[in-house]
């Protein structure tokens, strides 16, 4: 059986238009899916060893656990396991292909690089608009528009007088992200909706920065200086080391995810890290800070950063924890009508794919939506 015909078969039978020799056709259906007529980019790999794994990787989830509702494809076919797990990087970008002709006239398209700097004198720069080259110059520290979309923070050498420490705030909008690069080196990468205030130049004996939303840090080491991210209460110090941190208002957990390094994570209400209630976390683990109480547990770091890597990637997720992320990267409202569905999903799409097209693959695995220009209602 070919992708389309498994494809059209899959939604003839899920939406109950099947007759009962195609249901039992479906429900017996095993290991002869091949990705052979489908578009395939050279920049997604081997085909068969991607099959193979897929494979490999949907047999082992599938004997992991029975309980979960994954992004609901059959658990028996491999072909369900390849549609899932390649998720944007095949699933989409066949549905864009020839085979899939979209009709909205108003495409909601995904989000760009675009964020607004404000700078100490309260001056907002729209990143997005501005020319590349010296956007300011503030406390001897240059600031610089790169032809990357990127804003990088650079000492003049000078020695000029100085006024005081001064400080920045990079704003990003729903449907937005930007990178930056602090004056002592710190990469960070501000996913949308999210605020980073900093100062321009680091002074005295601390590195101290003001997060809401969600970044990915790579912190230059200084063991002199030690790095601190305040965050709705909690206080993540670190010397040096690449680290992610989820704190949406909207989210009922601060999320601090290690990927290299070490880091220790505290309550600002303790007047020193030292003080008992400071929680370490080590590689591939995360910090989970809630109603004033940590905890951690191991997870895969790789796929809490999928974002900054170009992908949604929900595991075990519930429906408003899908909608909250693409809500936040599409620029839209989301609406619930009726009590939804406490049933959890798996799967990865691809943030380059447009909103429609990302509705079409959570309605062909029964999520319930309703679009209208940029709201989505989730029915029952």
């Amino acid at each position: 059986m070919t992708f389309q015909e498994y494809k059209d078969l899959y939604e003839r039978c899920t939406t109950g238009n099947c007759t009962p020799e195609e249901q039992q056709r479906f429900e017996a259906y095993h290991d002869g899916f091949n990705l052979s007529d489908t578009p395939w980019s050279e920049g997604f790999g081997n085909q068969k060893s991607i099959e193979k794994q897929l494979k490999k990787d949907f047999y082992k989830r599938l004997h992991q656990t029975t309980e979960v509702k994954r992004i609901r494809f059959p658990y028996w076919s491999a072909a369900a396991a390849i549609i899932l797990i390649v998720g944007g990087l095949f699933y989409l970008n066949y549905l864009a292909g020839t085979n899939y002709k979209l009709t909205s006239s108003n495409r909601v398209k995904h989000g760009t690089d675009k964020a607004t700097l404000t700078l100490s004198d309260g001056r907002k720069i729209m990143l997005n608009n501005s020319a590349q080259g010296i956007l300011s110059t503030e406390n001897n520290v240059l600031v610089d528009k790169d032809n990357a979309a990127r804003v990088i923070y650079k000492k003049d050498g000078s020695t000029g007088f100085e006024t005081g420490q001064a400080f920045n705030t990079m704003t990003t909008p729903r449907g937005g992200k930007y990178e930056l690069v602090l004056s002592d080196g710190t990469k960070v990468w501000l996913n949308a909706a999210t605020s980073l205030r900093y100062p321009v130049d680091f002074a005295g004996k601390e590195r101290v920065v003001e997060l809401t939303g969600e970044a990915y840090f790579e912190v230059a080491h200084n063991k002199e200086k030690p790095f601190k991210v305040l965050s709705n209460g909690q206080v993540v110090q670190v010397l040096g080391t690449h680290f992610n941190i989820n704190a949406y208002p909207d989210e009922d957990a601060i999320k601090t995810t290690l990927l290299e390094g070490s880091v220790k994570v505290f309550s600002n209400s303790f007047l020193s890290s030292t003080k008992k209630g400071a929680l370490i976390i080590k590689p591939n683990e995360q910090a989970t800070f809630k109603n004033n109480t940590f905890s951690k547990a191991t997870v895969d770091a790789d796929d809490i950063i999928a974002w900054k890597n170009g992908s949604m990637l929900f595991k075990n997720a519930d429906v408003k924890s899908i909608m909250r992320q693409v809500a936040r990267w599409y620029d839209v409202d989301v609406f619930y009508r009726g009590q939804i569905t406490d049933d959890t999903y798996s799967g990865e799409i691809s943030r380059n794919a447009d909103l429609d097209e990302v509705v079409k693959a959570l309605k062909l695995n029964d999520i319930n939506l309703q679009v209208s220009g940029k709201s989505i209602v989730v029915l029952p």
